[in-house]
This record gives C-alpha cells, structure tokens and sequence, in this order.
C-alpha cells in the first residue's frame, strides 16, 4: 500500500470542498445538534455523523483523492470556550474514523485515496507547553482513529512549527503510529525554517481551488510547486477540478508536482537508459 507521503511526493492531489460551508447551509439544531456551541460546526462529527458521512462521500464520487477531517477548530484550546474541551479526544476520533468510513465505502475503481488528520493553529494566546499538549491529544485522536497522515496548517515564521511538530511526534509516538506528519503552508507561506523541515515528514503546498477557466492552475502547479489542491466549495467544484487537473496531467490522471519535474529534468539531462524514467508504478494507485 502507497503511503500518503509517496504520492505528495510526485503528484499534485485533489482536496474534497469545504466542508463547513455545506454544513452551515442544513438544517441544524443549535442545541440538540451543536450542544448550544452554535459556532462549533466539529460537534457534527458527534450528533450528525450521518450528514458529515454523506458530504464526505459526495466529494469522493465527485474525484477526490484527499479527504481531509473536520476538525479545523477541534483542538481542546477552541473547544474550551464552549465548555467542550473534555470532548476533544473523541471528536478527532470519531472524525477520523467517518472520513475513512467514506473512503471504503465509495468504491475506488482500482484508485487509491486518502484521510488527511488537519490541525490547524487557532492563534491561541496561552503557553507553548499547553500548545503543544493540545496539539498531542488531537493528533492521537485523529491517528486512533485511522488516518494516512497529519496536516499541521500554521503560519510559517512566527516560531509555533516546532511545537505543533513535538505534539505531533508525541502522539505519534504514544499511538504506535507510523504515518506521515506534514507542515501545511499556502504557495505564499510555505518559508518554514530548515530545522523545522527537518522534523516533518513533508510539507505540503496548499492552494484553493476555483473552477474557473484561465492559466491559474498551470502557474499553480509549475510555479507555485502546489502538490494539494483545494476542492472548491461544492461537489460540483469538486467535479470540474477534477477535470481540469486531469487535462493537466501527462497521463490524464493527475500532474506531476514541480519538484518531480525538476528531478526528472535533471535525469534527461543526463541521459539515462530509458528504464529510469518509465511511469512510476504509483499510478496504478491513482486511477
């Protein structure tokens, strides 16, 4: 089986839409659905697992390769402020496992997909220690719960990486769990320092997606070294990505990544025997 890291690695990847959006446009109960927490959307996970089941597998039907957990604002520093903070455990859990649910209920046709755990700096204003505890427990929630890897999406350079990085690792460790932790930077934030590089698995270069014509996702994909990118808003944004990553793709499945296409660059260059630039067998995974 591939590892989420593998392919990060050489393609860029697909993101389900956003989650939360869709979610705000049902018909909640504030206080049977969120427990009174109205802006507190991660408690779905919870009480409406079917609703956050049913969206997840939309945008897998829709061409997803990645879903990623809903669990934004599920750190037990954003959960404090509603009195929630004792439930952070089992809300990453159970997020964890409705998103790998999704993906082996939707058939693959032979495709690999992935559950990305997301952990995302709130800018909370307390101690590094209490950060990264919370950083701790989130991920073991997310990874007991079957994830393919972990996306730490803070901002770069204001020296939180390698706290969010020691959690991570703690919980890793603590799980018995081998996955991939990631930094997460946008194609304008991704300066993460050399040692914080060290200790991450990878870093991911997230863009959003907009499924509207033009050369954006060429700049994004030769010049901005994306290798994730975003889902749109709706299934149906989702869908048409999809597709266009798709005409960008030298195999009509998905684009190899800038930093593939440097290394293969410099492979041609030296003329290798033609068996060292076959396809790699990764693709077989991805279709």
């Amino acid at each position: 089986m591939r590892c989420l890291h593998d392919v990060l690695d050489r393609r860029v990847l697909l993101t389900d839409g956003s989650l939360s959006r869709r979610l705000r446009q049902q018909d909640l109960d504030v206080e049977r659905d969120l427990w009174g927490a109205e802006s507190c959307l991660e408690i779905l996970n919870l009480t409406r697992a079917g609703l956050v089941r049913d969206l997840h597998e939309a945008f897998l039907r829709a061409g997803a390769d990645v879903l990623r957990t809903h669990t934004l604002a599920a750190s037990p520093l954003s959960l404090e402020a509603a009195g929630l903070a004792d439930h952070a455990f089992y809300l990453n859990h159970a997020a964890a496992q409705l998103a790998c649910e999704s993906v082996d209920a939707v058939p693959g046709r032979g495709r690999r997909r992935f559950v990305l755990g997301l952990v995302r700096d709130q800018g909370w204003d307390t101690t590094p220690k209490e950060i990264e505890q919370a950083v701790a427990l989130q991920v073991e929630g997310l990874l007991s719960g079957g994830v393919d890897g972990i996306a730490l999406d803070i901002t770069p350079g204001i020296g939180r990486g390698p706290i969010f990085l020691n959690g991570a690792a703690r919980a890793r460790q603590a799980v018995g769990a081998r996955v991939p932790i990631f930094l997460q930077g946008g194609v304008d934030g991704t300066g993460f320092s050399d040692h914080a590089r060290a200790q991450a698995d990878g870093v991911i270069v997230y863009r959003p997606g907009a499924p509207s014509r033009g050369r954006w996702l060429q700049r994004a994909i030769r010049e901005e070294g994306i290798n994730l990118l975003g889902g749109g808003d709706t299934p149906e944004d989702t869908e048409e990505l999809d597709r266009l990553l798709r005409l960008e793709a030298e195999d009509n499945l998905r684009p190899l990544n800038a930093d593939l296409r440097a290394r293969l660059g410099a492979i041609e260059e030296s003329e290798p025997p033609s068996s060292l630039i076959r396809p790699d067998p990764i693709l077989a995974e991805l279709h």
